[in-house]
This record gives C-alpha cells, structure tokens and sequence, in this order.
C-alpha cells in the first residue's frame, strides 16, 4: 500500500511490540465486551413488546451502530495487531474506513435526532405519546444517508483511505497537503461532526434551560397555591392546552383537568429521564469522536509536526469505547432495559446454579455409589475369606 508519511509504515516506524499486542489485547476486550453487551441490548428489545416503542427506536439504532462498528473495525485491528502489519490490503483498507465512517457518522446523526425528539418532547410533554413508528424510521433512514454519504467520496477518486497509526488500521487521508484533499477533510469533518454536533449542543441547551424554568415554575405554584387554591395547578396546566388526537379537531384544545396533574407530572419526570440518557450517551460519543476530529483537522492544515503515531493510534482506538459504555447507559439509566436486562442475567445465572446443583447432587449421588461398591467389595471378600478358613479348619479336623 502507499502511504504518505514514513511512520505510517510498519518497516520503518520501528514500533515496539509491547505497543502492537497490547492494542491488539485493547481492541480484543473492547470487541468482546461490546458485541455482547449490545447483543443482550438488542435481543431484549427484540424479545419483548413493552419496550418496542417508536422513541426507544434511536436507542436500538445506536445499539446496531455500535455493534456493526465493533464487528467490523475491531476485528480486523485485533487480527492486524498481532501480526503486527495491515494483511487485509487495499480493498480491506477500504472496507475498515467506509465502515468505520458510516457507522461513526450514522452514530452521531442518530444523537442529532434523540436531541431533536427531546426538544420536541420538552416543549410539549405529549409528543413523545403521538411520535409514530413511521415518523421514526423517516428520522433513523435520514440518519443513515445523511452519516454515509460523507465517507463515501474517496471510493470516486476525491481524497482515499491510508493507514494509520501503527499501521494496522486505516482511515481517510488527513496527511497529504493538496488543496483536494484538504478541502474533502473539511467538509467531512464539519459537515459529518459539527453540524449534527451544534444542533446536540443547541438543542440540550434549549432544553436544560426549559427545564429549569418549568421546575422553577412548577415550585412557585406548589409553595403558593397548592393549600390555598386547590385548583392552581391545574390552571397551570390548562394553559398548556394538550391537542386533541381527533383528526377532524386538530385546531381544537382540550384543558387539563386537575386529575390529570400526577399525570402530567409523570410524563415529564420520564421526558427528563430520558432526556439526561440521551445527553450522557451524546457527551460519551462527543469525548471520544472529538479529539479524532480535531487531530484530521490539525494535521490537514500543517500541524502534523505535534503529532506522533502513538497520538494517531490512542485517538483510534478512543473511538471506539463508545460503542462498549452505550449500552451500560441503556441498563443503568433505562428503567425498562434496566429491568429486563437484569432479569435476564439472573435468569442466566440462575440456570448455571442450577446446572451446578444438578452436578453436584450427581456427583454425591456417584461417590454414594462408589462407597457402598467398594463396602460391598470389602465385605465379600471378608466372607470368602472366613469361608477359606472354614473349609481349612474343617479339612483339618477331618484329617485328625
């Protein structure tokens, strides 16, 4: 393969193997952890009914990003590693950027559309009630086009894949000086990382201050007028004014009643939930895609000289530990997969002490066996021999 830079080589880089087996054992940890932890995410969604809703849609979308990310980039990095050079050519370089560009873009572009359901959501608490599979898939199919369609250029001759770090991995071409090619890094970069980036960053920033607004408001009535007017609340509410779903009143309003305060209370104690999940899992992504983007950046536009093929490689494989903490968010801050996951995972351990159990009962059950087989044993040849004796002291006696 060609490369541009003489520490993109494996031959000449001189790189220590202590470096290459221990990102090789890195990836190995990362590649098992996250192919089983977002299996067990998207089987559980797949097993059961209740969490089969349009809004945990982006969050199985993450799940198969994740995995397919790990599948693909990890394996082929793993294997590379401990051969200690890319065996995987041209067409395999190819393979591990395109990849690794999709799913990366598609990731963040998902993250782009949770936050824009979550504003969606904020501004009026029962949106989230009407959002329909098909407006969600709309979302997911954006989602997808919009993250491939900017890693896709350098399979038509505007820019192309070379390998990085230690050499036994590959990305687009962030070292070569021409204006072609820096001109493809800067609409990748802006256009598949900081576009979807600022409307994360606008619309969780809309949110948290809607939020801390609705709570100040929501404390002033309850101290106010939750004792001497019981009805204050729900004049609170009203002025919300919930659409009716009936298609042919969709100009009407129907007022909130002060039953359906604990309701409404509920539905925004989740909306919030769900909105602090999405903003972690969008920080965690942010953490580990930014510094990679940042380093394109600076090494397309002459600053190469700070960095060094360890820079290049830690930043490689820091992309990848998103796809592992994703779906520890899912169990931890999700009371439905929290739930489910967790039973799962009793169910599992349950049948392995049981299979214990069984070994073990099988077990006694055999040494019970053994012993009385060796008891039987010592005491039928006790009997033969007093019967010898028997017979000898009997032939004796006979011959006196």
């Amino acid at each position: 393969m060609k490369v541009d830079r003489f520490w993109y080589a494996n031959e000449t880089a001189n790189i220590p193997a202590v470096w290459h087996y221990g990102s090789g054992v890195f990836s190995l940890v990362c590649l098992i952890f996250g192919i089983v932890s977002n299996g067990l995410v998207i089987f559980v969604f797949i097993r059961n009914s209740v969490l089969q809703r349009p809004r945990n849609y982006f969050l199985i979308n993450l799940a198969i990003v994740d995995f397919g990310l790990l599948l693909t980039n990890n394996s082929m990095h793993v294997i590379s590693s401990f051969k200690k050079q890319w065996i995987f050519g041209q067409i395999g370089c190819n393979f591990y950027s395109v990849c690794g560009g999709v799913f990366g873009l598609t990731s963040i572009s998902t993250m782009a559309a949770i936050a824009l359901t979550r504003l969606r959501a904020v501004n009026n608490p029962f949106s989230s009630l009407k959002l329909s599979s098909r407006s969600t898939l709309n979302y997911l199919a954006f989602a997808w086009i919009y993250g491939s369609m900017w890693i896709m250029p350098p399979l038509f001759g505007w820019s192309r894949f070379i390998l990085e770090g230690f050499g036994t991995s590959c990305t687009f071409d962030y070292v070569s000086k021409n204006s072609w090619n820096r001109s493809f890094i800067l609409l990748l970069v802006i256009g598949g990382f900081f576009i979807p980036f600022s409307v994360i960053i606008f619309a969780y920033t809309f949110i948290l201050m809607k939020l801390s607004q609705r709570g100040r408001q929501l404390g002033s009535l309850s101290k106010d007028e939750s004792y001497s007017n019981p009805n204050g609340m729900a004049h609170y509410f009203n002025q919300l004014s919930v659409q009716n779903e009936n298609p042919g009143c969709q100009g009407s309003t129907a007022p909130l009643s002060f039953s359906n305060e604990n309701a409404m209370r509920n539905i925004r104690r989740t909306e919030t939930r769900a909105t602090r999940t999405a903003l972690l899992i969008c920080t965690v992504f942010c953490s580990a895609w930014g510094p990679y983007a940042f380093m394109a950046l600076v090494s397309a536009f002459g600053f190469d000289h700070l960095l060094s093929i360890y820079t290049t490689a830690i930043l490689g494989m820091l992309t990848k530990v998103a796809a592992c903490i994703n779906p520890l968010i899912y169990a931890l801050s999700l009371n439905g997969f929290r739930e489910r996951i967790g039973s799962y995972v009793r169910r599992i351990c349950h049948c392995d002490l049981k299979h214990r159990g069984r070994l073990l009962s099988s077990n006694i059950e055999l040494n019970r066996k053994n012993h009385s087989t060796v008891a039987n044993t010592a005491l039928t040849r006790k009997r033969t021999q007093s019967d010898l004796m028997h017979r000898v002291d009997s032939s004796e006696s006979r011959a006196l």
